[in-house]
């Protein structure tokens, strides 16, 4: 009995010491996983504010090509123009910038135009917003102010603000910008300049996208006067006095409180002895520890590293970059920085679809990975675009590694969807300077890819430093080209079609372009520039418009105009149509829609569709330009054509090249046996319109009978009986022949 009661006596006070020490443990990794839990919280808080303050700041660097343009000066504060004001500070901010509501705010702090929702505003409904306004409008004049007097000028970084607001529960991205003349020297900038002022409200889908992004729970906005749960991670938005305006609350992750529940269990088992807990505490540590390390290992990877290739990303790039300059300044050598830019690549992805275009990317990354050394760098900035980092090299070395990613990335691939034939260009700068900025390298490398493109693609080029006139030039030139076309500044004139007596049949709309300051503008150029900025669908539809109103003026005779493979790959592109024909109230079947060879180079299904539709609604369908290599009697047994056109190329050579005329007699043969019309464009001289004549094709274009003329000109020809007289007088220069996507 007296053991019994001496071991109770024991194991009492150790009893007490364990559970002591048990329950000091327990509430110790409660406090521990309560601070974790806080800490994921904050990160993910701060991760959410700063991503809406960056989307904020992105969306209003967006309206800076607009409110940086002496049109926006005049129209403002020079002479107040309310109909372009709601064309382009209302309108074009909410179709194009997403900014459903809109302030127009003059010099002197007072509201001129407010714009919701697709139409004017009374400005009083804005007043909850105003004193939130005003604090972004005072502090972007400050900054102006202040670089004004620095002698610093401005530009799109500095004339935006892009801000958070909340009002009344909801939140709203702000954008507020100037409106200042283009030139630094302008003398509108004796003006006080107006404010142009953007909000978006941040809707539920966006949240959803803003979850996605940071890899959070699902985010939302809570109700006005809504507490947030206890637990649950908050950005909330207060005015100047303290006041919560809105909250945005979502779960965050708990790996405290969930590392807690995994390690309850083995921790109230130390009850059955001290030793058992030591091990369970330390195993379960070291499971934590690597659990964190192998997250933020994990989250640095994805911040540095392309998703989608696992190649480094632009911020990683940089960092080489900076690394590889240093080097270069303690050992000397050169450093060569190339920008890899695959060709059309937007036609794979338009043809076969973003995930062969993923495909592709993919493919021509490991290329490239082979053919780089250990210490060089590959990394993807984004879209089609790689760039290599090759240190210890010169211009010799980095020529050759340029030809050899060339001739890699050139031939035909196999994707799941199809094959595609794949090429590159490639843009080379070679550093010698170790304090240039990497932002400046691969800006140099990047005008010089533009350059290799305009050669013809598949093609490598070396940065010069004309290239940057080249450039801004071409940054007018597109803004020049997108004002004219949304103010409709586009001439539009008809080149006669006619029969060998010179008796007019038709005409081809042609369009022409003369810039404010630099004069007529070649189609040649003008129209690849309005392809490659995303503007051929909005200047097809234009001269597609004009030529149906003036074709109502002749109505004896066919107006050609030209379709671009972009008008017709667009979904809209039959609709639109559609709407121009009741808009005009012009019969299709007077219309004649010309297409070349190139765009039935896929032989897609969609193709055949689409010219099916509109020759179904009377339009007759012309293939130009037939003969220049992409010729095939499958295409005209497969698409609806009626007409053929024979190049330029082969009319020039007759009376010269023997095979010219062989080749415009088998053409006429063909069109013959086929029962389709046909066209020879380019005809100069009495010579040539002899020989076409004697082979058959009876309807010719060209400056022996007209140069392209305006509406006017048709008109009078019309009304004198519509006969030409050929003139083999030198024509006067004319540029390429243009159309209404050329």
């Amino acid at each position: 009995m007296k053991r019994r009661s001496s071991e109770v006596k024991l194991l009492a006070p150790m009893a007490a010491i364990v559970i002591v020490a048990v329950c000091a443990l327990v509430g110790s990794l409660w406090v521990w996983a309560e601070q974790a839990d806080s800490l994921a919280r904050t990160r993910e808080e701060n991760l959410v504010r700063q991503g809406m303050t960056e989307m904020a700041d992105d969306h209003s660097l967006l309206m800076t090509p607009i409110t940086i343009w002496g049109k926006a000066v005049e129209a403002t504060a020079v002479h107040y123009d309310e109909t372009w004001v709601q064309g382009n500070i209302g309108k074009y901010f909410q179709t194009y910038l997403n900014y459903e509501c809109n302030l127009l705010i003059d010099g002197g702090g007072e509201v001129r135009f407010a714009y919701r929702n697709g139409g004017k505003a009374d400005p009083a409904s804005f007043t909850p917003l105003m004193i939130q306004t005003r604090e972004v409008v005072t502090d972007l004049r400050n900054r102006y102010e202040a670089r004004l007097k620095k002698g610093q000028g401005y530009n799109a970084e500095s004339n935006h603000i892009g801000r958070l607001i909340a009002v009344d529960g909801h939140v709203y991205f702000m954008g507020a910008s100037l409106l200042l003349p283009d030139a630094q020297n302008s003398p509108l900038l004796k003006y006080t300049p107006f404010v142009a002022v953007g909000m978006h409200e941040l809707k539920p889908s966006e949240l959803i996208d803003l979850s996605k992004r940071y890899l959070v729970s699902d985010i939302r906005l809570l109700p006005t006067g809504t507490p947030p749960a206890r637990d649950h991670a908050v950005v909330a938005f207060r005015d100047d006095k303290g006041r919560v305006l809105a909250q945005l609350t979502w779960m965050p992750e708990t790996p405290g409180r969930t590392l807690f529940i995994r390690t309850l269990g083995p921790v109230l088992m130390i009850s059955l002895g001290l030793g058992l807990i030591a091990i369970v505490l330390l195993h379960q540590s070291q499971r934590a520890a690597q659990s964190l390390i192998a997250s933020e290992a994990k989250a640095k990877h994805m911040a540095l590293h392309d998703a989608l290739t696992g190649l480094p990303n632009r911020t990683l790039f940089a960092d080489r970059l900076t690394q590889a300059t240093e080097r270069m300044k303690r050992h000397g050598g050169q450093v060569a920085v190339m920008c890899i830019g695959l060709d059309r690549f937007k036609d794979v992805n338009d043809t076969l679809g973003h995930v062969a275009g993923d495909q592709l990317i993919r493919y021509n990354a490991q290329k490239i990975a082979t053919m780089i050394r250990g210490s060089d760098t590959l990394a993807r900035l984004g879209g089609d675009e790689f760039v290599i980092v090759q240190t210890d090299t010169d211009g010799a070395s980095a020529a050759t590694l340029a030809k050899r990613v060339l001739e890699a990335l050139t031939g035909v691939v196999s994707l799941e969807n199809g094959q595609v034939f794949s090429s590159c260009s490639i843009g080379v700068t070679v550093l010698g300077d170790g304090d240039i900025d990497p932002a400046e390298a691969l800006r140099q490398a990047d005008l010089a890819l533009y350059r290799a493109k305009d050669m013809g693609r598949g093609q490598y080029a070396f940065f010069e430093i004309e290239m940057d006139a080249t450039i801004k030039l071409r940054k007018t030139m597109e803004t020049g080209l997108r004002e004219a076309i949304h103010v409709e500044d586009i001439n539009v004139v008809y080149q006669p079609q006619v029969d060998h007596y010179g008796q007019i049949v038709g005409v081809e709309a042609l369009c022409r372009w003369t810039h404010p300051t630099r004069g007529p503008v070649s189609p040649g150029y003008f129209i690849p520039l309005a392809e490659e900025c995303g503007l051929m669908n909005d200047l097809g539809t234009l001269v597609l418009r004009r030529a149906m109103q003036d074709a109502r003026r002749w109505p004896g005779l066919k107006v050609a105009v030209n379709v671009s493979a972009t008008q017709l790959r667009s979904t809209d592109f039959v609709d639109t149509v559609r709407g121009l024909l009741e808009e005009t109230r012009t019969p299709a079947s007077q219309i004649e829609l010309e297409i070349t060879e190139g765009v039935l180079l896929n032989d897609d299904h969609t193709t055949q569709v689409v010219l099916r539709d509109l020759r179904h609604m009377g339009f007759s369908i012309a293939l130009d330009d037939f003969g220049t290599g992409y010729s095939s009697l499958g295409y005209l047994s497969r698409y609806p054509v009626d007409k053929i056109k024979i190049d330029r190329s082969f009319v020039s050579n007759l009376g010269v090249d023997p095979e010219s005329e062989a080749v415009i007699r088998a053409i006429v043969k063909l069109s013959k046996a086929l029962n389709l019309s046909i066209v020879a464009e380019g005809v100069e001289t009495r010579a040539q319109k002899t020989i076409l004549r004697q082979t058959g094709c009876t309807i010719i274009q060209g400056f022996l009978f007209s140069r392209p003329v305006p509406v006017a000109d048709i008109d009078g020809i019309v009304r004198s009986g519509g006969r030409l007289t050929p003139s083999e007088a030198e024509p006067p220069a004319e540029p390429a022949r243009a159309a209404s996507a050329r």
